[in-house]
């Protein structure tokens, strides 16, 4: 099958969910034999280097570079347009034509599309089976930011919600195939619960995020892009909640918190004991010497990847509850959970004192991550989502089964 693959962001390196997301698609389409074409946008120069990891997995790429000038226009055209602010950072009128006739160019058998940012730049296609990935639950997402953010920008949030909320409801009636992360997404959207919708985790390369022996120079990691507000917030939960109570039982107890951009309350947080990391190359270097390690989010939406990541190379983990629902793990057996800083700090100094209950957490995690998240299994769903995206538009045409 020939697939436009279309992305608000050039999908390298992976320091974003979404990115990581659809690199690991661009890999299942291609190891499946598709022929993919990729557009993306992007509001940072992205270097040969970047490109060539993507290459091989591509007939041909295509970029539209958003400059400083793009997106002042298009945050004020979103507000004229009454669309999202999220969604408006991304669309240029001018982009649109060009994308609109790159697709006739290209003239695919389908086009993938993720998340609502892009999804204005395809709406008035109609000779083409459309495939959209919401990943997350934008809507809930906003409300939680909503709810946290100082009187001053809560008006602003509340619009956002208001706005994100319709552009989601009216976004599914211009695609033939909806793909969501994880069940709780799905009923977090806003979108009839009764309307198809397919649910399809990340998968985890398991023959790369695999056990590796290594000294453990920390007890607790935290990992994540540090400029994104849920991983900011769980960095300083972490940090300035939980660690003290920690610290009481265990003072030499020593924290990591690894990845890129670190916000500025992000390396605020470094100390003697707490140890800021930026980029990392490799991020298994994180988990690999960790004894620990703990996802604290109070707000964001989606699957925590780095849960799956830790828990696939044998590091016993800790959530709250926000990020193990989607999970479907087993509580206390693949992973513990708690629900506010004195159960979380209780299941760290738990884990760091008592090696055969880590050991068992650590394995039981593993076994989870091999069963239910593997890249096979995520490709076959993949597979089956593109099938019933073109059987729905053949039918919804009067186009018959396709041959």
């Amino acid at each position: 099958m020939k697939i436009v693959f279309l992305l608000s962001r050039f999908p390298y390196p992976l320091e974003k969910g979404d990115k990581l997301r659809a690199n690991q698609h661009l890999i299942n389409l291609s190891a499946e034999g598709h022929e993919v074409h990729l557009i993306a946008l992007s509001d940072s120069n992205i270097s040969i280097d970047e490109i060539d990891k993507v290459r091989p997995y591509c007939k041909s790429i295509k970029i539209f570079r958003l400059n400083y000038s793009n997106l002042l226009l298009n945050l004020l055209g979103s507000v004229s347009r009454k669309i999202p602010l999220q969604v408006g950072y991304f669309y240029s009128p001018d982009i649109h034509k060009s994308i609109e006739k790159l697709i006739v160019e290209i003239n695919p058998d389908l086009v993938y599309c993720q998340l609502i940012r892009m999804a204005s730049y395809i709406k008035n296609i109609k000779n083409k089976p459309l495939l959209i990935d919401y990943q997350d639950a934008f809507s809930r997402g906003t409300f939680q930011r909503m709810q946290n953010a100082s009187l001053l920008f809560r008006y602003l949030f509340k619009r956002e919600y208001n706005l994100v909320t319709d552009f989601e409801r009216q976004s599914y009636n211009w695609f033939h195939g909806h793909i969501i992360i994880s069940e709780q997404d799905r009923l977090a959207l806003s979108i009839d619960k009764d309307k198809e919708m397919f649910v399809l985790p990340n998968g985890i390369d398991t023959n790369f995020f695999k056990p590796m022996p290594n000294e453990k120079n920390f007890d607790i990691t935290f990992v994540g892009n540090m400029n994104y507000p849920p991983n900011i917030d769980a960095a300083c939960f972490l940090v300035n909640e939980i660690m003290p109570l920690v610290w009481k039982r265990i003072p030499t107890a020593k924290v990591q918190l690894g990845g890129a951009n670190p916000d500025k309350r992000v390396k605020k947080l470094a100390s003697n004991r707490v140890t800021i990391t930026g980029w990392m190359d490799d991020i298994r270097d994180c988990y690999k010497n960790t004894r620990v390690f703990i996802a604290p989010m109070r707000i964001g939406t989606g699957l925590q990847n780095k849960l799956l990541e830790a828990m696939a190379m044998k590091i016993p983990c800790i959530t709250t509850p926000i990020s193990f629902e989607p999970l479907n793990a087993t509580m206390d057996v693949d992973i513990l959970v708690g629900t506010d800083r004195d159960q979380l700090a209780n299941h760290i100094s738990t884990l760091l004192k008592d090696q055969e209950l880590s050991d068992q957490i650590a394995l039981d995690g593993y076994n989870f991550v091999l069963e239910k998240y593997s890249m096979q299994h995520s490709r076959k769903l993949l597979k089956d989502i593109l099938e019933s995206t073109v059987k729905d538009y053949r039918s919804r045409n009067h186009l018959g089964d396709l041959k």
